[in-house]
């Protein structure tokens, strides 16, 4: 079983040791005293603040076209742009009185100074440190003023975007004059109006041919249904009225098609148009019935021309029609194009002449009246407390060595 660890031991080394801790404590403490008050020079911070800003108004002469800005995504970038190499050696060019030698150097300037964003993202502020509370002002006012010029150079080039557009107008008003151009040759050939003409004629003959074949093809039918009821009478009989009036205007139905009606009424007092018997009837029905095919047969001939006609019109007329389709849609696209680029043309111009910028100095730097070092009181505490520590640290060594050598082993 293992021996419990008494702690009176240890109390006793220590109130037996006590000198060794109180001198070293003391000897901590007057030493971080001298260092602080004798040996560290005074340190003085100066802080310059740089507002981000919005523009109060955005011009929008065309929402097809919007130039983007997002304060909280760009303010990001600013602390970074700030303590960039390009920046800080501008601001040591531009220090005058310049520094001293041996602090004109980038490491040197970066290691005293510091940009940091306020809670407020449209904020940023400049802090510089140095042991001379003027030159401290100096170095963050400086910064500040050469922060503005640099971000707002980097970010407006308001005059690269009115040369940009411009150029962009200048190329999008030659599309639209060659795009017009191109569309006034068409018309200056185009034959729509007399191919929709002639399409229309041909349509209208169309429907003519194809109602008189209709009406002849009615009318084949009802003289085959006359013959075949003549077919049941006897051939010598006389004809019927009734027949022959059917008969009658059969013939007037199907050669009326060509303006001719070559029959002439002659009604006798035996109650018949013509003395004609069922078969003279039957054989004028048969004659009617060969004379209107071949009729319908010529009407089938001129229908079939009249379409093959109207096909090559069609694709005529169709490619006129899509040439000009898209003709048009080049040159609506190209004025609208011509129409965006010129408002914003016009809305850089106008945003050229705001000199205001997206960064503006908020508040230069005062010379500071107090130092933020060294900390006396701070280093002179923390000294007390590792003199404390290495003061026990020793008394438990000194005791240890001092002590018997049976009893250490």
């Amino acid at each position: 079983m293992e021996d419990e660890i008494d702690l009176r031991e240890y109390l006793e080394v220590l109130i037996r040791r006590w000198p060794w801790i109180v001198a070293l404590a003391v000897l901590a403490v007057l030493t971080a005293a001298l260092i602080s008050f004798f040996v560290l020079q005074p340190g003085y911070e100066a802080s310059a603040l740089v507002l981000i800003t919005q523009p109060r108004y955005q011009l929008r002469f065309d929402p097809r076209l919007e130039t983007l800005s997002d304060i909280e995504t760009t303010s990001k970038a600013y602390p970074s742009l700030a303590m960039s190499d390009d920046l800080l050696q501008h601001v040591l060019d531009s220090l005058d009185p310049p520094l001293p030698e041996e602090q004109r150097t980038l490491q040197g300037l970066r290691s005293k100074v510091r940009a940091s964003a306020g809670a407020d993202p449209s904020l940023l502020e400049l802090s510089a440190a140095n042991g001379e509370p003027v030159r401290a002002a100096q170095i963050a006012n400086t910064w500040a003023e050469r922060y503005v010029e640099y971000v707002n150079e980097l970010y407006g080039r308001r005059t690269e975007d009115v040369v940009f557009f411009s150029e962009q107008f200048d190329a999008a008003k030659a599309t639209l004059e060659t795009a017009e151009a191109a569309l006034v040759n068409f018309e200056a050939r185009n034959q729509q109006a007399i191919l929709q003409a002639r399409l229309n004629a041909k349509q209208m003959a169309l429907e003519d041919y194809l109602s008189a074949q209709h009406e002849l093809t009615v009318a084949i039918e009802n003289a085959k249904v006359l013959s075949q009821q003549l077919a049941d009478q006897p051939a010598s009989a006389p004809a019927s009225l009734g027949n022959e009036l059917a008969a009658l205007l059969l013939q007037i139905q199907g050669l009326s098609q060509d303006g001719e009606l070559p029959l002439q009424l002659q009604v006798t007092s035996g109650g018949s148009l013509s003395n004609k018997t069922v078969q003279e009837q039957a054989d004028l029905l048969a004659d009617l019935i060969t004379a209107l095919e071949v009729r319908s047969a010529e009407l089938d001939a001129q229908t079939e021309s009249i379409a093959a006609d109207m096909l090559p019109l069609q694709e005529a007329l169709q490619q006129a029609t899509l040439e000009k389709e898209e003709l048009t849609r080049e040159r609506d696209v190209a004025r609208s194009t011509y129409t965006t680029l010129a408002n914003k043309v016009e809305e850089a111009r106008i945003a050229a002449q705001d000199e205001t910028g997206e960064v503006r100095l908020a508040s230069l730097a005062s010379v500071p009246t107090h130092p933020t070092g060294p900390r006396k009181l701070m280093n002179i505490l923390i000294a007390g407390f590792l003199g404390l520590f290495l003061g026990v640290f020793v008394a438990f060594f000194v005791e240890y060595w001092q002590a018997p050598r049976d009893k250490k082993g």
